[in-house]
This record gives structure tokens, sequence and C-alpha cells, in this order.
């Protein structure tokens, strides 16, 4: 029987929360049933039938909008507070690794910190301080490390709203386009990593885009346009299936089969947005339970995680 191996979890340490506040920024919300207590969490998993789990810091804190020196202090105490707790079975929870684009210097750093530590994937938000910089040469320290660490990048929303001053003449301060455009910067993010060669420089880089890939699935069929590798030319649709996968979060099986289907069987893993409560567990679950045969489904999802992780 395949295993389950959860690519997409979260913890709202009380303590990061609190930081924030010290900081002087608004206190985040956390998730009513997450608790520091990860034996509750190990407990949820074996009541899921989940194996292993990748535990990432919530997405309510986002470094990427704090001055450099604060959004490392904030990445640090996450790292160390996931260290911490992932340790109440290190066969079973892996960590992964906070960093902030504000300081590639301070990354770098943490990146062999934290994978000397047993972490085994890194987080990354598309935007740092509202704006997309995965093409600009300062970075290019950051996904070189990776890149030789060999550690695959789980890519999720955040980093700021975009820049732009004309959304706060919309409806609620453009908070719900801000949202709409939160899933575009994940594909935009996507595309200009391909269009400046990130992988062409880093063959080995594989990035895990979470809920189902946002819009990317959908968007592939659009993608046609030529990538002039050293390799020759490539469809940046085929750039995408090569160095992207996506996780099963999917709010029905109708769109867990289309996610499937768009990106391949090769590039999608179990994910379930798990924060402390069944709830996401169940639903990704019951997502591939209604699919026709979904124990090649779990299998294929243990086997391409594995690949991943290097298991």
């Amino acid at each position: 029987m395949a295993v389950l191996i959860d690519w997409h979890s979260h913890h709202a340490a009380p303590e990061l929360l609190d930081r924030v506040e010290e900081l002087g920024g608004k206190r985040p919300r956390g998730d009513e049933e997450d608790s520091p207590d990860f034996g509750k969490r190990l407990r949820e998993m074996d009541e899921a039938g989940v194996e292993i789990q990748l535990v990432c810091q919530t997405a309510r804190v986002d470094p990427e909008s704090w001055a450099p020196e604060q959004a490392v202090a904030l990445v640090r105490l996450a790292n160390d507070l996931l260290a911490e707790r992932v340790a109440a079975d290190p066969q079973r929870l892996f960590g992964v690794i906070s960093i902030t684009l504000k300081d590639v210097a301070a990354s770098v750093a943490e990146l062999d910190r934290m994978a000397a530590r047993g972490f085994r994937a890194v987080l990354m938000f598309p935007r740092c301080d509202g704006e997309i910089v995965v093409d600009r040469p300062e970075t290019e320290p950051l996904f070189a490390k990776i890149a030789a660490l060999d550690l695959p990048i789980f890519l999720h929303g955040g980093g700021g709203r975009p820049k732009d001053p004309t959304l706060e003449r919309l409806e609620d301060g453009g908070a719900g386009v801000a949202s709409g455009l939160n899933e575009a910067g994940i594909c935009e993010w996507a595309l200009r990593g391909i269009a400046s060669g990130l992988f062409d420089r880093h063959p080995n880089l594989r990035v895990v885009i979470r809920s189902g890939g946002g819009v990317m699935p959908l968007l592939l069929s659009r993608l046609s346009w030529p990538h002039k590798g050293p390799a020759g030319e490539k469809r940046y649709r085929d750039v995408v299936r090569e160095h992207f996968a996506v996780d099963t979060r999917a709010p029905d099986a109708r769109t867990l089969a289309f996610v499937i289907d768009a990106m391949g069987e090769s590039s999608v893993v179990f994910g379930s947005d798990y924060a402390g409560g069944t709830g996401p567990l169940r639903a990704s679950l019951r997502a591939i339970e209604e699919l026709p045969q979904p124990e090649r489904i779990k299998a294929l999802t243990e086997r391409n995680a594995r690949r991943l992780l290097r298991l």
C-alpha cells in the first residue's frame, strides 16, 4: 500500500507570532487547532494515514514585508522553532527552511545551517516587498546554494501586495484584486525564472507549487513560447513540467483529475495544507478517494515525493 508524504503543512508557532507583535506589527492570526505539541500532529497523521509530513512556517508571517534585519530575525526564529518541534519524530517530520530575499547572504547561511540540521526543502514566496525578483542577478547566490544542496523549493503565495498604487482606489482597497494577483505572481515567478535561464544554470532545481499549482495547470496550454536554452528550444510549458510539481490540495476530485492530467503524473505530490486540524487533510484525501484509481494516485505521489526528497 502506498505511503502518503504530505508536502503542504504549516505551523504557526506562538513565539513567532509574538515576535511579529514585538517588532511593531499586527499579531498574525494563528490556527485554532494548531499546537506546539507535535505529538498531536503525529496522532492526526496516523489517523489520516500520512507517514511523513513536511512542515513550514505559517504563511501569515511574511518576512518579505519587513526590513532586512527584522526579516532575517524572523526566519531564523521560525527555523529554530520548527527544528525543536520536528524533533518529536525526525523520521516522520521534516522541516522546511524559511529564508528571506531581503538578505541573500544571510539566507544562504541559513540554508547551510538548517540543511545541516536535516531540513529537506526551502519555503519561498514569489514576491519581495511586492516585487518579483527571481530574475535579478543579486538572487543568484541563493539559487546556486539551493541547487548545490539539492533542496526542492516549496513555492507558496506571499511576499507582500503587488506594488500598484491604483489598487487603493478599488473596493476594499484592492484586497480582492491583490488576492487574485497573488496567484498570478506564482506564475510570473515561474516564467521569469525560465526566461532568465534559472533552470539552464541549475538543471537540478525543482519547485513544488502549493494548492494544486493555483492557476498554473490551467495556464499550461497557453505557454507555447519557445525557451532558447543551451540544448536548443523547448516550449515554456515543457520546462514547467520538467522542473515544477504541484500538490494535490484541490477543492474536489474533478479539479484534481484535471491538475494531474495537465501537469503529468510525474509532477504531482500529495499536499493537504494541514495547519493543526484534520479538516484539510480529510478534504485532500476525499478528493483522491473519489478518483477512479485512488491507490494508483497515492502511489505515484509517493514515488514523486521520494524522488524530490531523495528518500
